[in-house]
């Protein structure tokens, strides 16, 4: 069984694999390191034994030692990272390849498992971000905004009346309350920002491109942005599926 890893700002999550099917999942607070007893938390017992590769995405270089070691020590094995220099078919069209993080680049390749390019990936996580993929298979660039729920802590933390507010989608956009202004503003604010969005990049790749959304807020927004195609919520698994099913196969193919 393959176990995929997401390393988040927020939130570490696993994935277990049997063939291309997803068996379990699991998600945890991304901690300052990742002990052995850590990583153990995060697979059910009866997987534990049955593990024979391990893939990562990691967007937290400070894990990244510890993640490695846990990983060597518990199931030694030695896991994949995914990074630019991997030879997946994905061609860069982008100033610095190396800042692009490991979790876009598993969800351009995650996307390919759907729909052929051109395509547009929507991840609303931590941050909400756009990548672009033309219709040759090239990374053509995109854009990070701030997610909901930290624009909505940023603005209260810097108005002194308000206190700490949970995200939910609002029912209306004329919001009732202070809190309710605060949801309605920024939710549909991003809804419609988003669509732009959305219209500007198919004029770039074709507006025969396909948009797929997926991250933990995603399901906020099914049903009301205009132009998105599917909404997968595992996306960045199965990109980390295929991209280790790929460099397996061209090492073997060797």
């Amino acid at each position: 069984m393959l176990l995929a890893i997401d390393v988040g700002n927020t939130t570490i999550g696993t994935a277990i694999f049997d063939k291309d099917r997803i068996v379990s999942k699991n998600k945890l607070m991304t901690p300052d390191e990742v002990p052995v007893q850590y990583l153990k938390s995060l697979i059910k017992k009866e997987y534990r034994h049955e593990i024979s590769d391990v893939v990562v995405s990691s967007v937290v270089p400070f894990v990244d030692n510890s993640l490695r070691q846990s990983i060597e020590h518990y199931f030694k094995i030695s896991p994949l990272f995914i990074d630019c220099t991997l030879n997946t078919g994905l061609k860069f069209k982008i100033d610095v390849p190396s800042e692009l993080g490991a979790d876009r680049i598993a969800d351009v390749v995650g996307t390919s498992n759907f729909f052929n390019p051109p395509f547009i990936v929507i991840d609303s996580g931590t941050a909400t971000t756009f990548d672009v993929v033309s219709r040759d298979f090239e990374y053509l660039g995109g854009a990070i905004l701030p997610g909901i729920e930290l624009s909505i802590n940023s603005l209260a933390q810097h108005a002194a009346k308000l206190g700490r507010i949970h995200f939910s989608a609002p029912e209306s956009i004329l919001g009732k309350n202070t809190e309710n202004h605060i949801r309605s503003g920024i939710f549909f604010s991003y809804i419609g920002g988003l669509s732009y969005m959305i219209k500007e990049y198919k004029k770039i790749v074709g507006e025969d491109a396909k948009v797929i959304a997926t991250g933990g807020l995603v399901r906020h927004f099914e049903n009301r942005i205009e132009g998105i195609d599917m909404f997968e919520p595992d996306l960045i698994y199965f990109g980390l599926k295929r991209i280790y099913d790929i460099v397996i196969k061209k090492k073997s193919d060797k």
